[in-house]
């Protein structure tokens, strides 16, 4: 009996305990409530916020610094956090549900076709080698790193784009805009498209990917400097195959297995930096090491990056001169990517952070990118920036999507680029008649 009673006494102060550590430290027993990555990627549970993360230490509509960045360290790249201690600032803001991210029939494609998709060398094969993928996210839970990047490169959900302005600002370690540079883009996808007509694959264009052009716009001396690539669908089968114009010579020259690695006009973007990583995957070896919560750019700010004419707005903030945009960032899902190059290359290591589905942005499937050099030392941050995500919802509707742009930061100088873009997805682009030599030689000349 009385051994019953000591036990009782002991279940009330255990009881008392408890009630009173979850007064004092709320975000105590809510940890315990976080769902998991894999729980609300399957949809079973909600994403968590910032507020359900740090126990209501942070919360939506807060400013992260460099005074409160512990707070929040775990969810952030090891860039981002070097980033913030040097005085980037971010805005605690609101993620989108997943059917606001991508239009209804690339989520379709990503559900007929989930459990289809076999890695057969370095590119995902519908049920069996030979068969092209016909669109969506190849590999919903990634079980490698190659199959995690596979999601981002043949999961993307745009069949093309067209961008056009973009505006290169190159920043000094003083923060000062001392030199900005114009480009364009476009891009053709291939095969795997799910918006634009002809779905699936465009006939004659079996072992194709994508073709592309990039070429300067400004000033004068460099305009039509650029590249004309054609990305076969097994990089491991054809290797990348294309041109370079060079307008000071006038001449164009063949795209050789490290053109990926140089520099864009002199920026501290390389061209394989461009959308994370666009880099060949046979040249490198994945592992995936981990899943976890991030903090990414957020798809929909409260007011557009851009103006009605396609500008840079007014009312973006920025701190440090103009080193950090200040911008919105809300908790996402993320793969974690550790990338070793197979050939002689300028960076030792890439770690990349891959979107997860159903939380990849219709502009890009990766969040960020860590770069090393040769020695692993950390050498630069990779950021994607988002504007105002505006969804047309509806059958084959166009979803648009202006993105923002991307932050490249040279951890090592504190000189850093930014890439300023009107990005416009699922434009009526012909692979034939809009993405050849003969263009890039016409924008050249």
């Amino acid at each position: 009996m009385k051994a019953t009673k000591i036990i009782k006494r002991w279940d009330l102060a255990v009881a008392l305990f408890a009630l009173i550590f979850s007064i004092f430290l709320p975000g105590a027993l809510q940890g315990a409530a976080i769902p998991s990555v894999e729980n609300v990627v399957a949809g079973k549970e909600p994403i968590p916020t910032i507020e359900d993360l740090t126990g209501g230490k942070v919360k939506i509509g807060d400013l992260v610094d460099k005074n409160n960045v512990e707070l929040v360290k775990e969810y952030l790249t090891v860039a981002m956090y070097e980033l913030v201690k040097r005085g980037m600032v971010l805005r605690m803001g609101t993620q989108l549900p997943p059917e606001q991210l991508n239009p209804p029939s690339f989520g379709a494609a990503t559900v007929r076709n989930r459990g289809k998709a076999v890695l057969i060398g370095n590119a995902p094969y519908y049920e069996k080698e030979g068969n092209i993928w016909p669109g969506g996210i190849p590999f919903p839970v990634a079980k490698n790193g190659l199959e995690a990047m596979c999601n981002y490169h043949y999961g993307r959900a745009w069949d093309s784009y067209h961008t056009a302005p973009i505006d290169l600002w190159y920043v000094n370690a003083k923060g000062e805009n001392y030199k900005t540079i114009g480009q364009e883009h476009i891009y053709v996808k291939c095969s795997g498209r799910t918006v634009l007509p002809p779905f699936g694959t465009i006939p004659g264009y079996d072992n194709v990917y994508l073709k592309r052009i990039s070429v300067a716009t400004y000033p004068r001396e460099i305009t039509g400097l650029g590249q004309f690539t054609v990305r076969y669908y097994d990089p491991g089968k054809d290797y990348d195959t294309g041109f370079v114009y060079l307008p000071a010579f006038k001449r164009t020259i063949r795209t050789s297995a490290t053109t990926w690695q140089d520099n864009i006009v002199g920026s501290d973007i390389t061209y394989g930096d461009g959308d994370g990583f666009q880099d060949p995957f046979n040249g490198w070896n994945f592992k995936l090491t981990g899943r976890k919560f991030m903090l990414v750019n957020e798809p929909k700010s409260p007011t557009p990056i851009f103006d009605e004419k396609g500008q840079l707005s007014k009312t973006v903030q920025f701190d440090q001169g103009k080193k950090y945009p200040r911008l919105g960032w809300v908790i996402a899902p993320v793969d974690v990517v550790e990338g070793i190059p197979k050939i002689k290359h300028i960076y030792g290591k890439k770690v990349v952070y891959v979107m997860m589905w159903p939380y990849v942005f219709t502009g890009s499937g990766i969040h960020a990118t860590d770069i090393y050099d040769r020695q692993m030392k950390l050498w630069k941050g990779y950021l994607q920036m988002f504007g105002r995500h505006e969804y047309l919802n509806g059958d084959r509707k166009m979803p648009q999507t202006p993105l923002s742009g991307a932050l490249t930061y040279d951890l090592q100088t504190g000189h850093s680029t930014l890439m300023w873009m009107h990005h416009m997805p699922n434009v009526k682009l012909d692979p034939d008649k809009d993405v050849n030599l003969g263009i890039l030689l016409k924008k050249g000349r």
